[in-house]
C-alpha cells in the first residue's frame, strides 16, 4: 500500500509541476502583454487615460458634427440656385436632314429660373440659341419642341 501510496504522490508532485510551469509560462505572456499596454502611460493609470480619450472622442464627434452641419447648411444655401430641371429633345429640323441632328435643352434652377438652349443642325450650317426663362416664363416666344424640353424639365 505504502509502495501505491509513494506512486500516487509522486504522479501528483510532477503533474503539480507541469502545471506550475504551464501556469508560469502562461503567466509571462499576460506580463509582457500588460508591459506593452502600459508602455508609455508614466505616472498615469489608466482610468485616468481611458476618461481622456473618451473626453478627446466626444469633443472630435462634436466637431466633426458642427462642422458637418456648416457644410450641410451652406450647400442648402446653394440648392436653390443649382440647376434642378432639367429636360432635352432630339428631332429634325428640316426634312431633308435625318438622324434627329438638333436639339433644345431646357435647363432650371428651384425658382424655375434658366434657359433653353436650342441647336439647329442643317447640312450646310449649324446654328445654336440661347433663350432666357424667368420663373418659368420664356422671355422670347418658343418653338414646339422647345415648349416639349421646357416641360419634360419642370416634370423631374
Amino acid at each position: 500500500m505504502e509502495k501505491y501510496l509513494l506512486f500516487v504522490s509522486f504522479s501528483l508532485s510532477v503533474t503539480s509541476v507541469i502545471f506550475f510551469l504551464i501556469l508560469n509560462v502562461r503567466l509571462n505572456r499576460m506580463i509582457k502583454k500588460y508591459n506593452l499596454f502600459m508602455q508609455g502611460l508614466g505616472d498615469k493609470d489608466v482610468e485616468n487615460l481611458m476618461t481622456s480619450y473618451i473626453e478627446k472622442l466626444e469633443k472630435l464627434n462634436n466637431d466633426v458634427h458642427i462642422s458637418m452641419n456648416k457644410r450641410v447648411n451652406e450647400l442648402e444655401k446653394k440648392l436653390p440656385d443649382c440647376l434642378q430641371h432639367i429636360g432635352i429633345v432630339n428631332y429634325n429640323a428640316f426634312d431633308n436632314v435625318g438622324n434627329n441632328m438638333s436639339f433644345s435643352i431646357a435647363a432650371m434652377d428651384e425658382r424655375k429660373d434658366g434657359f433653353v438652349l436650342t441647336g439647329i443642325y442643317s447640312r450646310d450650317n449649324s446654328y445654336v440659341y440661347a433663350k432666357e426663362i424667368k420663373n418659368g416664363n420664356p422671355q422670347k416666344e418658343l418653338s414646339s419642341e422647345e415648349k416639349e424640353a421646357i416641360n419634360k424639365a419642370l416634370d423631374k
